[in-house]
């Protein structure tokens, strides 16, 4: 029987596998019914199983592409990733379970000249090239025992070849199959801005230019030290250090020199301190060092007298010697105050009757000199307004020529008419004046005075000698100087010849080159020129020919001493014979009675001033030497007729 001719053609498949038999479609089985839904049952499992190769081509190929679309995202994510890290300022590290680094991947663009090297097969922990603050140390190592993620743990590797680096890392926990690898994480290269922090750290608890603590840090030092002692662990003392006579070193020789000076003497007392002591620079020239655990005077004493004496030794800045002095005053805890404030004010206190002794010298505070420290404050307050309110005075005392005993000038001395205190002579505030900075318009002042009161003589038909004015340090040193004075000269009709200015010896050795080229000018402008109380400093004549003076005036210390003491009629005669040699004249200051004058006309003494001749007085309708002009003729007449004899 055939297949129905409606039927579907057979699979090609069962064709071939019929050919293969020796069978045709066409060789009907003795069933042909069954034997027709064999074939096409077996055709449509052959088409089945064609679709179901197609379908899976099909998958395949899809499933290829999506594949090589993953694996270019991966490639690119990688790429991405590896671009990110070489322009990053991070780099990637592992450790291990002890913590060692095992790897370490830094980018090109890393700002770092970090070696990875150095950080391989080494903990955060224990290794000797490695160190970290303490509290960060403890915070790491802690939360590496907890198998804690950490951030932002900053320690310092040294490098072999020398220098450091500071290192910040931020790390996680590492896990596989539930066991601990170790940590992974981020890290980078932080020296740059750890330095930038010390530094502000520095400019803001230490002196930038002697590097010792500021005021800031030794408060707290200080408040540490007051802690210490209240919980009964020692006491403690504050010594206030002040530079003797600083202003006028750093205005003469320059704020350059004075900033050598200071950090020379940083370095001198940096030196005797103990590891317990705190030594700080408060500003300016004023330093201060905390004695700890020690309240005996005389140790205390002994700190002090090694300051001194440290301080006291010559040094060289720019090529000129320098030899300083300095006031100290010490302040002990409990007895001198309980609290920071109130030690550090004794101290100061104490420092400043120091500098009233006579400077170079240390002072304990006391309750007597709390006392004399408000009046100095008090005083120095009066001061300032003393020149503005009328309360300064010139009085004028006569200079006489040995040779004919005729006046040859005078001396305008300064004295103060202090409203409460009555008059004061120039010791009692004319140091005060120099450490304060009045010394200068003080100065102006006493020019002006001085330069009206010869002008107003003048207005009444006297004329009068050459009227001699003394200049601080500071006014010496000023710019304006010689425009000062002409200027007010000019301003009151007057010629150069009118004033002397006297200028003592240590003042002009302060630096000798400026004083030369300044006594020229000032000569050159036709005003006279005295070297005040020489003989109490170089005394030297071959620095005395560098100095075009007119005078030369022999300080009353040695005066006093005539005509007993040989050293001091030595010294006399030396100092007459060297002026005469230089063309200058000599003056004798302090002169008191018959027998110094007697000693000095014999020796060539031009000049003479002192009380036994003409006392200073305030001045009157007539110049000084009227007053006394009977006393001194007799006196020269006298000296005559005794030397003639």
């Amino acid at each position: 029987m055939h297949a129905p001719s409606s039927a579907a053609p057979l699979h090609e498949t069962l064709l071939r596998q019929l050919r293969r038999a020796g069978l045709t479609t066409e060789q009907p089985p003795a069933e042909p019914e069954a034997w027709a839904a064999l074939l096409h049952g077996l055709s449509r499992s052959y088409c089945e199983a064609e679709q179901d190769r197609r379908l899976l081509e099909r998958a395949q190929d899809i499933a290829s592409r999506e594949l090589a679309s993953l694996n270019h995202a991966l490639e690119t994510s990688r790429s991405r990733l590896a671009s990110l890290l070489s322009l990053s300022s991070d780099w990637l590290w592992e450790q291990d379970e002890q913590g060692r680094f095992t790897h370490v991947s830094i980018g090109r663009h890393a700002a770092t000249t970090l070696d990875p090297a150095h950080l391989i097969g080494k903990a955060c922990v224990g290794e000797a090239s490695i160190a970290a603050r303490p509290e960060a140390l403890a915070e790491y190592s802690g939360r590496c025992a907890d198998r804690l993620a950490f951030r932002c743990f900053t320690f310092t590797l040294a490098a072999p070849e020398g220098g450091h680096h500071h290192l910040r890392i931020s790390g996680e926990p590492v896990y596989s199959n539930g066991r601990f690898l170790g940590y992974r994480g981020v890290g980078s290269d932080v020296t740059r801005s750890v330095e930038a922090e010390q530094q502000v750290e520095q400019l803001a608890r230490f002196d930038a230019l002697t590097g010792l603590p500021n005021r800031h840090l030794f408060a707290l030092e200080l408040d540490r030290a007051l802690v210490r002692a209240h919980r009964g662990q020692g006491g403690f003392a504050v010594m206030l250090l002040d530079l003797d006579r600083f202003k006028n070193i750093n205005d003469h020789l320059g704020h350059a020199a004075g900033d050598e000076l200071l950090k020379h003497t940083a370095g001198r007392l940096r030196a005797l301190l103990r590891d317990s002591d705190v030594l700080a620079r408060l500003g300016g020239d004023e330093f201060v060092l905390l004695v700890d655990h020690c309240a005996d005077a005389v140790a205390l004493s002994s700190v002090a007298t090694r300051a001194l004496e440290a301080i006291a030794q010559p040094l060289s800045v720019d090529g000129l010697k320098l030899q300083v002095s300095c006031s100290i005053g010490i302040a002990q805890y409990p007895a001198d105050g309980e609290d920071a404030a109130a030690l550090l004010k004794n101290a100061d206190a104490a420092m400043y009757l120091a500098k009233a002794q006579g400077k170079n010298t240390f002072e304990y505070y006391t309750a007597q000199l709390a006392q004399r420290a408000a009046e100095h404050f008090s005083l120095e307050g009066d001061l300032v307004r003393a020149a503005g309110q009328g309360e300064l005075r010139l009085v004028y005392q006569p200079k006489f020529r040995l040779a004919d005993g005729s006046m040859s000038g005078m001396e305008a001395l300064l004295r103060w008419q202090h409203p409460q205190r009555g008059l004061l002579m120039p010791d009692m505030f004319i140091g005060l004046a120099e450490e304060s900075g009045q010394i200068v318009p003080i100065g102006r002042w006493v020019l002006q005075a001085a330069c009206r009161q010869i002008r107003e003589w003048r207005r009444h038909g006297i004329e009068v000698p050459p009227c001699a004015i003394n200049l601080s340090m500071r006014q010496f040193a000023a710019a304006t100087l010689i425009d000062d004075v002409l200027g007010t000269l000019a301003e009151h009709g007057l010629g150069a010849e009118a004033l002397e200015l006297e200028i003592t010896e240590s003042v002009l050795m302060h630096d000798p080159d400026r004083g030369g080229r300044m006594l020229h000018r000032l000569r050159e402008a036709g005003v006279r020129i005295a070297i005040d109380d020489f003989g109490t400093g170089y005394s030297s004549l071959a620095y005395l020919k560098r100095f075009p003076a007119h005078t030369l005036k022999i300080d009353r210390s040695f005066i006093r001493g005539l005509p007993q003491g040989r050293e001091d009629t030595a010294i006399t005669r030396g100092v007459i014979a060297m002026a005469h040699s230089l063309d200058m004249r000599v003056v004798a200051e302090g002169v008191e009675s018959p027998e110094q004058l007697a000693l000095l006309y014999h020796h060539g003494c031009d000049e003479a001033q002192g009380f036994l001749l003409g006392r200073p007085a305030p001045p009157g309708p007539l110049p000084p030497n009227v007053a006394v002009g009977a006393h001194v003729a007799a006196v020269f007449d006298e000296l005559r007729r005794e030397h003639d004899v």
